[in-house]
């Protein structure tokens, strides 16, 4: 009998040992790791509270999002961005970065411009020019959005593996005091592109899109100055048009016409 209840607190001591032992600590990094890409960046960067180890492995995170909304002042929401792009791995390529960059000092902009380089996909809200934006060879998705009447794009955008664009708010400029901006001519890849209360700089009147895998386009504008866009786009299979203000019919001309093609116009 004696034995007995021995043997029953033996078990009994081991099932309380195994409740308490940290079975997320006993998994592996890429599996810690893997589980953080579930999580929003302000609560994967808190794991670093649980020890050490959860400290290391947050900074391998490939995927960033910074959102103004999360944070009670904004110096706040800017000292978070800066602890984290100080102090993550930068021998670990960022594949997405979502960032609202609404005042950034130089200090940081040192520390976010390196990223940009080499992320593949970026959603960025900003009120000036940061040129690597317009400049990177392996940015495949881009949505840039602004104040209004705030931020001139270049003339050409040189985002060669460009795949997806989404512009809202900033304006378009031509070469040299053109009247005809062409700012996508060089992505070349481009297939899908959304133009979100768009302008043009003076003294440009027509925007030329000539990229020849661009199937989806969607312009929505707010302004009432009106300009032509001039379409040479064959693979086109959807565009969608709209005039907020109603002032105008949008004016789309087809240089080439594409074989099959919806029609959207609100």
């Amino acid at each position: 009998m004696v034995k007995l209840k021995t043997r029953t607190k033996k078990k009994q001591n081991t099932r309380r040992e195994k409740d308490k032992r940290d079975f997320l600590s006993e998994l592996s990094d890429d599996v810690l790791l893997h589980i953080m890409h579930f999580m929003d960046t302000t609560t994967a960067v808190q794991t670093s509270f649980l020890s050490k180890r959860w400290n290391k492995v947050w900074k391998c995170l490939t995927t960033l999002s910074f959102r103004r909304s999360d944070f009670k002042t904004l110096e706040s929401y800017d000292q978070f961005v800066y602890h984290v792009v100080s102090k993550r791995d930068t021998s670990i390529r960022l594949h997405r970065l979502d960032l609202e960059a609404c005042t950034v000092t130089q200090e940081l902009l040192n520390h976010i411009t390196p990223l940009l380089h080499y992320v593949s996909h970026l959603s960025i809200y900003l009120d000036y020019s940061i040129p690597v934006i317009f400049s990177s060879p392996s940015l495949t998705s881009l949505t840039l959005s602004c104040t209004p009447g705030i931020l001139k794009l270049p003339p050409s955008l040189e985002l060669p593996a460009l795949r997806t664009l989404n512009l809202a708010n900033v304006a378009l400029t031509a070469k040299d005091g053109d009247e005809c901006a062409e700012p996508f001519s060089s992505c070349f890849l481009l297939n899908s592109l959304v133009l979100l209360g768009c302008s043009l700089s003076n003294p440009a009147k027509v925007l030329s899109i000539s990229n020849p895998n661009l199937s989806h386009f969607t312009t929505i504008r707010y302004s009432e100055v009106k300009y032509e866009i001039l379409l040479h786009t064959p693979n086109l299979t959807h565009i969608r048009s709209s005039d907020v203000r109603h002032s105008h019919k949008v004016c789309v001309i087809f240089t080439t016409k594409p074989q099959s093609i919806t029609w959207y116009e609100t």
